[in-house]
C-alpha cells in the first residue's frame, strides 16, 4: 500500500514539473503572437525566455539553498503556490513589463520547485528504484513538450494566448490539492555554507560535467527558443503547422527521456551521454538543410527531440554518482546552470536573427553542443 502511494506521490510530483515546463516553453510557441499584441519585436519578446531562465536559475540555485533546513513539503506546497500567482499575473498582464514579472515569479518558483520535487522523488522511492523515480519526473518535464506546449501553441489559433496562463494555473491548484494529501513530510538538512558547495563545484569532473550542461542546453535553446519564427520563415508554416511541429518533437523528446534512463542503466553514462551528444550535433547540422521542407523537418525534430532529452536523465545521474552525498546540492548547480545556459542560448539566439539570416541558427547552434560533447568526454575521462 505505502509503495502504491509512494508512485502515486511521485506521478503528482512529475505532474508538478510538467505544469513548470509548459510555462516555461508556452513562450515558444506562441513567440510570434505575443510579439504581435504587445507590439514588440520578437528578438525582445524572446527575452522572456531570457528573463525566465535567469529567474529559473537563482530559484534553483539560491532559494534551494536558503530554504534547506525546511520541511520539504511545505517548501513543494508554497513553491506551486506562488507559481500559481505567477500564472495570475500573466493572465492580468497588460503590457510587456508586467508579462516579464509573471515570468519572474513563475520561474523561481518553479526553479525551487523542480529541484526539491527531483530529490523527493528519490527519496520516497525503493533503493533499486531512485534512478527512475528521478527519470519519471524528469519526463513530466519533457511531457510539457509533447502535450503543454503545442497543445497550449494550438489553442492560442483560436482565442487569446492570455487563458493558457489561467488554464496552466487552474491545473496547478488541483495539483497542489493532491499533493497536500500524499506528500510525506520530510525534515530539511542544515544548509552547507555556499562556501563549501563552491567546494563541490571545484571537482574537475563536477565542473567539466556543469560546463557540458550550460553549453548542450545552451544550443538546444538557440533554436528550440525561435523555433515558431524559424518554421514561419524556412518552412512557411503556420501557427497550427508549427503546433503540429512541436508535438512531434515533444513526442520524441518523451521517448527520448524514458531511453536515457534506461540506456544509463544498461550502458552506463558514458555511452550514453556521448551517443545522444553526438547524435543531437548531427540533427542540428542535418536541420539546416531540412528546415525547407515538411518532411525534412519532421524527421529532424524526432531524431533532435530524442538525442537531447536522453541526455537529461543520463546526466543527472552520473553528476549525483560524483557526490552521493551532496544529491540536491549538485542537482541545484545543475538545474541552476541548465537555466543560465538557456538564458544565454534565447540571448545569442535573438542577436543572430536580428543581424544575420535566421535560416543559420541551427548550425550555429550545433557548434555549442560540440563544445558540450568536448567538456562531457573530459569529465568522463577523468573519473574512468
Amino acid at each position: 500500500m505505502k509503495n502504491n502511494r509512494n508512485q502515486l506521490t511521485i506521478i503528482l510530483l512529475a505532474l508538478g514539473a510538467f505544469v513548470t515546463g509548459t510555462a516555461e516553453f508556452i513562450v515558444s510557441g506562441i513567440l510570434e503572437l505575443v510579439s504581435i499584441e504587445l507590439d514588440i519585436s520578437i528578438a525582445i519578446a524572446g527575452q522572456l525566455i531570457t528573463i525566465y531562465s535567469l529567474s529559473y536559475a537563482i530559484g534553483a540555485l539560491v532559494l534551494v539553498m536558503l530554504t534547506s533546513k525546511f520541511n520539504r513539503k511545505k517548501v513543494i506546497l508554497y513553491a506551486l503556490a506562488i507559481f500559481i500567482l505567477g500564472n495570475l499575473v500573466a493572465f492580468f498582464s497588460y503590457n510587456f513589463v508586467v508579462l516579464m514579472l509573471s515570468r519572474v515569479i513563475m520561474a523561481m518558483s518553479g526553479g525551487l520547485y523542480i529541484v526539491v520535487a527531483t530529490n523527493y522523488a528519490a527519496q520516497i522511492a525503493a533503493p533499486e528504484k531512485k534512478g527512475g523515480a528521478m527519470a519519471t519526473v524528469i519526463t513530466g518535464f519533457t511531457v510539457s513538450l509533447v502535450l503543454g506546449v503545442p497543445l497550449g501553441t494550438f489553442l492560442a489559433s483560436y482565442f487569446d494566448w492570455y487563458y493558457i496562463f489561467l488554464i496552466i494555473a487552474l491545473g496547478t491548484v488541483l495539483l497542489l490539492v493532491g499533493l497536500y494529501k500524499l506528500l510525506p513530510p520530510i525534515e530539511g538538512n542544515q544548509s552547507l555554507p555556499f562556501k563549501q558547495q563552491l567546494e563541490i563545484i571545484k571537482d574537475k569532473r563536477i565542473f567539466t560535467g556543469l560546463m557540458a550542461t550550460i553549453f548542450w542546453i545552451l544550443g538546444y535553446t538557440m533554436v528550440f527558443a525561435y523555433i515558431a519564427p524559424l518554421l514561419s520563415n524556412t518552412a512557411n508554416f503556420s501557427i497550427k503547422m508549427t503546433s503540429i511541429a512541436l508535438f512531434v518533437l515533444g513526442s520524441f523528446a518523451f521517448i527520448g527521456s524514458r531511453f536515457g534512463g534506461y540506456a544509463v542503466d544498461r550502458w552506463g553514462p558514458n555511452r550514453t551521454i556521448s551517443i545522444s551528444l553526438s547524435v543531437h550535433i548531427a540533427a542540428l547540422f542535418l536541420l539546416t538543410f531540412t528546415q525547407y521542407s515538411t518532411i525534412g523537418v519532421f524527421i529532424t525534430l524526432a531524431i533532435w527531440g530524442i538525442a537531447t532529452w536522453a541526455t537529461t536523465p543520463a546526466k543527472q545521474f552520473y553528476l549525483i554518482s560524483l557526490k552521493p552525498q551532496s544529491a540536491e546540492t549538485v542537482l541545484s548547480f545543475n538545474t541552476a546552470l541548465m537555466n543560465v545556459g538557456m538564458m544565454l542560448g534565447s540571448a545569442l539566439g535573438g542577436i543572430i536573427i536580428q543581424y544575420l539570416n535566421i535560416a543559420h541558427l541551427s548550425w550555429i547552434a550545433g557548434i555549442f553542443v560540440a563544445i558540450a560533447l568536448i567538456f562531457i568526454k573530459y569529465s568522463l575521462y577523468l573519473k574512468y
